[in-house]
């Protein structure tokens, strides 16, 4: 058996962390809120299970894509859905806290970056 490799792995790992990201802000949107130092009012954490629900959707289809034409473009996806994220969280006003844009851009920016490394050592 041959052993998977580090693009394979880190495609997995990443689908496996937006599964359990997109879980918790689904199930527990309070504790998710408090550990990124937002508010926990009703909006938010409606918005909150939003994210959730399309970040671990994204990451099961990752898991489920069997050809790998489809795992690099479901990556490529992911890696520009993180991008993005941590572009709005680092532009975000000064009405978010300070944790929030902190911890937002360096999880999103650190998945962005893991989906282009994989991406780039992909055959």
């Amino acid at each position: 058996m041959t052993q998977p490799s580090a693009a394979d792995s880190i495609r997995k790992a990443s689908a496996l962390g937006a599964l359990g990201f997109g879980g918790v802000a689904v199930v527990l949107p309070r504790l998710f809120t408090a550990l990124y130092g937002l508010t926990s009012d009703p909006n938010v954490r409606t918005l909150t299970r939003l994210w959730g629900t399309r970040t671990a959707a994204l990451g099961a289809i990752i898991l489920s894509a069997e050809r790998p034409e489809d795992q690099r473009q479901l990556m490529m996806l992911g890696t520009a859905m993180n991008a993005a994220d941590a572009l709005v969280a680092m532009t975000a006003g000064g009405n978010v806290s300070a944790r929030g844009r902190f911890l937002g851009a360096l999880t999103s920016g650190g998945f962005a970056a893991a989906g282009v490394y994989a991406l780039a050592t992909s055959k």
